[in-house]
């Protein structure tokens, strides 16, 4: 039971995480006064929604491993030309959650509700002439979304080109501050890990190979201090086979040195069983430290970044082969992999945090087709070019680009289980 708590918690992270990169669309649309069809959370079949006077839909779908941020005409050639109305009659239209609209001329729903003259959705009444003389004239209605100024609204692709690279990164963007909140979070109340010493190797004549003892803190490492930024096996990595070192450890409350040599390492645990590697000589588990205030504010932002870095250098590896596609876990996968550290340690949920929100800012700026890099490299080519490339082709390179994810995604997470 505990465990499908933790399934469930992890669900909802993966959720809030998608929420704030739409929600960051959302935002930066509105500030420009882009026109807004609906903000979803989830996806599938519509369990409830709720349409504002402005138009916008507001609904919750059956799957919520998502959402998104639609905006009017955002994929849809027809939608642009409904915004260019001829000779038209303009009547105000009730809007319900499931748009419909209603052509009642005193301005009433279906329910009596009287509407207000502030709603953006109207319909537009075209008079075109009738090849069949008996029945004279007819009437072709179409449905259109007016700005503040009661001029029809501009649609996504009509917008200035700036401005939708705005709106793209606008996502990215609330990741990534999102990011460094969490990371402020996560410095200020666990800290960063530090090996503490839980056993020392002896020899073969019984001495220890080093001074450490156990309970001590390493602090730093020839004066170079382990910390967030810096982890102990950061440091270490470039010492070599014989090289001296300085251990600044914590003993007790009181900080000293000890010097210890990396050395080849014959030995056996507390199982009798032999040990054998190049090192220190000593067994450490994991000990956070340093969470306070002082180094949650100083290492938020850089601790971000280098996330972010690390993240795209793991994109880099995986694209050329260097991380295999079993290394790689998708939604499903994620979901399990989150419920199983964070039930290891209730700290790993605030370490998850930070992680999650850089890795989805970094994924989303991939030229990927679907992905908000690739829509940017599509909209600075038409600031380039003066003119969009073919809105059908554009369509029809994200829709390959979506499939080819979707695919990847449930490759990758029949081989996290099957492997």
């Amino acid at each position: 039971m505990e465990y499908f708590g933790y399934i469930v918690l992890s669900l909802a992270i993966l959720l809030v995480m998608v929420l704030i990169h739409e929600l960051g669309h959302y935002s930066t649309a509105k500030i420009l006064g882009f026109t807004i069809e609906e903000f979803s959370v989830g996806f599938g079949p519509k369990i409830f929604g709720k349409r504002r006077k402005n138009g916008e839909l507001f609904s919750f779908r059956a799957f919520p491993l998502g959402g998104y941020c639609a905006f009017l005409g955002e994929t849809d050639d027809e939608e642009e030309e409904k915004q260019k109305p001829d000779k038209v009659e303009i009547k105000t239209a009730d809007v319900n959650a499931d748009s419909a609209v209603s052509n009642d001329t005193d301005g009433k729903s279906a329910t009596g509700e009287n509407k207000s003259d502030d709603l953006f959705e109207h319909v537009m009444r075209e008079k075109t002439d009738s090849n069949d003389g008996a029945q004279g004239k007819q009437v072709a209605e179409k449905t259109v979304r007016l700005d503040k100024n009661g001029n029809p609204a501009k649609t996504f692709n009509q917008q200035k080109p700036w401005k939708r690279i705005i709106v793209l990164l606008g996502g990215v963007a609330f990741n990534f501050i999102s990011a460094i909140i969490f990371s402020l979070i996560y410095i200020w109340v666990v800290g960063y890990a530090a090996p503490q010493i839980n056993d020392v190797y002896l020899d073969p004549d019984g001495n220890a190979y080093c001074d450490l003892q156990k309970g001590d803190i390493i602090l730093a490492v020839n004066g170079e201090n382990v910390s967030v930024m810096n982890s102990y096996n950061d440091i270490i990595a470039g010492v070599k086979e014989g090289q001296e070192v300085t251990f600044k450890i914590d003993r007790a409350g009181k900080v000293v040195s000890v010097k210890a040599t990396k050395q080849k390492i014959a030995s056996t645990n507390a199982d009798g069983k032999p040990v054998t590697y190049v090192g220190f000589g000593f067994l450490s588990n994991t000990e956070f430290v340093g969470g306070n205030a002082s180094n949650a504010f100083k290492y938020c932002v850089p601790y971000t970044f280098k996330l972010s870095w690390s993240i795209l250098g793991s994109f880099g590896q995986l694209f050329t082969g260097k991380v295999p596609i079993t290394d790689v876990t998708g939604p499903v996968g994620s979901v399990k992999l989150m419920a199983d550290i964070s039930l290891a340690d209730w700290r790993n949920i605030l370490i998850l945090l930070p992680l999650l929100a850089s890795n989805l800012a970094m994924f989303n700026l991939l030229p990927f087709p679907a992905l908000d890099g690739a829509r940017i490299v599509f909209t600075v080519i038409e600031w380039i070019r003066k003119k969009p490339i073919n809105r059908k082709v554009e369509g029809i390179i994200n829709f390959v680009g979506l499939a080819v994810l979707l695919l990847f995604v449930l490759i990758v997470d029949i081989l996290s289980f099957a492997l």
